[in-house]
């Protein structure tokens, strides 16, 4: 059957690039035209000393909200116009970044936040207590992600430069809980605004990250430059460009063009910066794991049976291998947990493929579903095209309905959509096993929308103990259930790969992380 499905996948890739290609006998020559269309937005930003020019593979939108942020591009923005109190490294280092120091009483109740002195706004306003209350405070007025048993995290300024944390109960995760993704905000901006939403072309962006917002163009590129009141130091390079790229086939020859510096490649496309001294191929493990999730909203998914039969017809293999065409990019992964976590376990309902289980399961069922990917993302439509071919061999027709990642975005993530059958996702959450609560319990953010008492029970036990060995066994439970519910369904854990150009240095001091590429983009340098 591989070779069968690799055969379909081909010709259906074909077909796409023979229907965008249409115009153009050199496909090469009509990404150089592209390339040559968008690398005139913003031109004079690239390639300069001084400048640092990344290409990203969306818009933001006009709009940012730096509270609700949820995706890669407004998350990277936001990391460098705001900064956190302190930022959690994948190996557990902390960098405290606004806070100086965050302490536990010793009943694990309370924690004590002190702030470095003199800390300020990008609009010369200081920054103190006041401004980390009112962002917690307000996260807690918009979700329920810093709850504890049912109840909020009570945040108190004590000081200008002291701030107290009272939890409900023990929390095992509660310093990864107040850092992760949290940028700390200007009260004295937001709170007359009565919404957390900045226009970007409008707007001055009042923070306290590395860099300011310089000018935003719609759909070109986003230019920042440095702030000199950084908590953590001056940046060393002066400006930073994010350009917008929605083809890998134009970012490739803007790269090897030298209009842009840094660019996430494809595992096919690295050829040209193999052993060429003019360029530099890092990879490196965000713990992102790649998924499919099954909507039980919809009236072809709410039989438990029927999805059994949807996961027994996949191959994970097949559908990374399509995704990254080279194993060594990859490894498979059987939990919501990556692989890299000290939590994860294969002890679990694997669904391995059975053709024959999977057209007996749904022979009752539909035969025609709707499946959502984001479509400028090149891996998710191969991943796409793979599953759409492993179920028409159980008499399934799969629509593929591709979207740019805002509107993606819209209508993955609402609880109440019944239009599309299958979603397809990945996700870094952090290091500690709760964080991986928000996909799952029904008080949080509920990503993967599926209500289950019993494991939303679960990770409240595993997050309420401190005893490692307990948690080790809830948490080998929790991934049990989330399994045997056949409703999401991982396909593995991916290495992604920067590439940058020569003059880019200092990539080791600003730390390669999951979802914004760079710990503290401050500490980059250019030759």
């Amino acid at each position: 059957m591989k070779k069968k499905l690799v055969s379909i996948l081909l010709c259906a890739v074909m077909a796409v690039t023979a229907l965008t290609g249409c115009g153009s006998a050199d496909p090469e020559e009509e990404a150089k035209s592209k390339a040559a269309a968008e690398g005139s937005a913003g031109k004079e930003a690239t390639g300069t000393d001084g400048i640092f020019t990344y290409a990203i593979g969306g818009d933001t939108g006009n709009t940012l909200n730096p509270l609700t942020a949820d995706d890669r591009w407004g998350l990277m923005t936001c990391h460098l116009l705001y900064a956190p109190a302190y930022y959690i490294y994948p190996d557990g280092t902390v960098d405290y970044i606004l806070a100086e120091s965050m302490e536990a009483s010793e009943d694990g109740l309370t924690y004590t936040m002190k702030l470095k002195d003199g800390l300020k706004w990008s609009d010369g306003e200081a920054l103190n207590a006041e401004d980390v209350a009112f962002t917690y405070d307000s996260i807690n007025a918009e979700t329920e992600n810093l709850y504890i048993d049912g109840k909020p995290i009570q945040v108190e300024a004590v000081d200008d430069t002291t701030v107290k944390f009272t939890l409900p109960s023990v929390s095992a995760s509660v310093t990864e809980i107040l850092s992760s993704e949290i940028s700390i905000l200007p009260k004295h901006i937001f709170e007359e605004k009565n919404t957390f939403d900045v226009n970007m072309l409008e707007e001055e962006v009042v923070g306290s990250g590395p860099y300011v917002l310089e000018e935003y163009k719609t759909g070109q590129y986003l230019k920042f430059k440095k702030n000199s009141d950084y908590a953590n130091g001056e940046a060393k390079i002066d400006t930073i460009v994010y350009r917008i790229i929605e083809s890998n086939d134009t970012a490739t020859l803007a790269l090897q063009n030298g209009e842009i510096d840094a660019w996430i490649g494809l595992p096919d496309m690295l050829d040209p910066y193999q052993d060429n001294d003019s360029f530099n191929i890092t990879n490196y493990s965000e713990g992102r794991v790649s998924y499919m999730r099954l909507n039980p909203m919809t009236e072809n998914m709410k039989d438990k049976s029927y999805r059994e039969g949807i996961l027994q017809a996949m191959n994970r293999d097949e559908i990374m291998l399509a995704a990254y065409t080279d194993s060594d990019f990859y490894e498979l992964c059987y939990s919501f947990l990556p692989v890299t976590n000290g939590f994860y376990t294969e002890d679990v309902e694997k669904w391995d493929q059975d053709l024959d289980k999977a057209k007996e399961l749904t022979a009752n069922g539909s035969k025609s579903l709707k499946l959502c990917y984001v479509e400028e993302d090149a891996v998710q439509t191969n991943q796409a095209l793979t599953i759409q071919a492993e179920l028409k061999e159980i008499g399934i027709q799969v629509e593929l309905v591709g979207m740019n990642q805002a509107a993606y975005m819209k209508v993955a993530y609402d609880n109440s959509n019944t239009e599309y059958d299958i979603f397809l996702g990945g996700y870094v959450m952090g290091v500690d096993p709760d964080m991986y609560s928000m996909l799952f319990v029904s008080t949080k953010d509920n990503m993967i929308n599926y209500n289950n008492k019993e494991i939303d029970e679960l990770f409240a036990k595993g997050n309420a103990t401190l005893d490692e060995a307990e948690r080790k066994d809830i948490y080998t439970e929790v991934q049990k259930k989330v399994a045997e519910e056949a409703v999401f369904y991982p396909f593995g854990c991916n290495l992604r790969t920067l590439v940058t150009s020569a003059r880019v240095e200092g990539i080791e001091d600003a730390q390669l992380v999951p979802i914004y590429t760079f710990g503290d983009l401050s500490k980059l340098e250019l030759k």
